[in-house]
Order: C-alpha cells, then structure tokens, then sequence
C-alpha cells in the first residue's frame, strides 16, 4: 500500500496548485494486482482499490490533505488454490499550517483473510508524526504489526 500512497500523492499536490476552491475531493478506482509471500504462503491478489483525496483550506490559511485507500473485490489464491480476501483501509491525513508546521497521520489496516482453513495475514501499521514550524519534530508515533491467525 506504502507503493500505491507514493504513486497518487502527485495527484494531490496538483489538486492543491490547480484549485482555487475552498475543498476538492476527487475518487478513483485503480487497478491492484500482486503476489505476497505471508503466513507460509505465496498469495497471487487482484482487484481494484478506491482512491478517495481530498483537498481542504483551513480557515487559518493552512491545509488538510486527505487520502484513503480501500480494497475492491481483491480476491486471490495460495499455492493449494485456497481462497483469500483482501479488506482494510489505508488512510492518512496531512495537515499544514499557514506558519509551516505540520502533522501527519497514517493509518493501515491491510487484512487478507484466509478461507478454507487457510492462516489470515493481519499487517496493521500506524505513524503519526508532529513538525514544528521551525522544523522541530516533537513527536512520531510508528506502531507496526505483523499478525498470521
């Protein structure tokens, strides 16, 4: 998911030059296909995942920018042919003050849950991270887990 937030960033960043609007919210589906090794098992997944960005100035001049990330139909199959699903949300949230400041929060819930007798991959992450104007960081948060059930 970190690859796919890194590919539609520069989506956002135009939205925010090109409009002059107070709010901007765009959606897209975009193609989602790749094989994971988890669990013991290589997993080949497909589908589709929802893009939602949005784009807002703050009354003080700053911004808020937006992404989530949610799963479609992402299906896929282990070397035995057992049947796996994709769920969760990828979501983080930027938020920018007129002076320079920032924070920014990212949240993963990627779950692909096993069927058939099959183990179910949890990979939860979340980070957060305060930037003074200055550029002071005086706080980050980074709680990772990796979970097979």
């Amino acid at each position: 998911m970190r690859k796919l937030v890194a590919l539609v960033m520069p989506v956002v960043v135009a939205l925010v030059i090109a409009s002059p609007a107070f709010a901007v919210t765009t959606r897209e589906t975009i193609p989602f296909e790749t094989t994971i090794t988890d669990c013991g098992n290589t997993i080949q997944l497909s589908g589709e995942v929802l893009a939602i960005f949005t784009v807002t100035e703050t009354p003080s001049g700053g911004f808020l920018v937006a992404a989530h990330f949610q799963p479609q139909r992402i299906t896929g199959t282990d070397e035995l042919g057992r049947l796996y699903i994709g769920t969760g949300l990828t979501r983080d949230i930027t938020v920018l003050t007129p002076a320079g400041g920032e924070t920014f929060t990212f949240v993963n819930r990627f779950h692909i849950v096993g069927t058939m007798g099959a183990p179910t991959f949890y990979d939860n992450e979340t980070f957060h991270i305060t930037v003074t104007p200055s550029g002071e960081v005086v706080a980050v948060v980074d709680n990772f887990s990796v979970e097979c059930v």
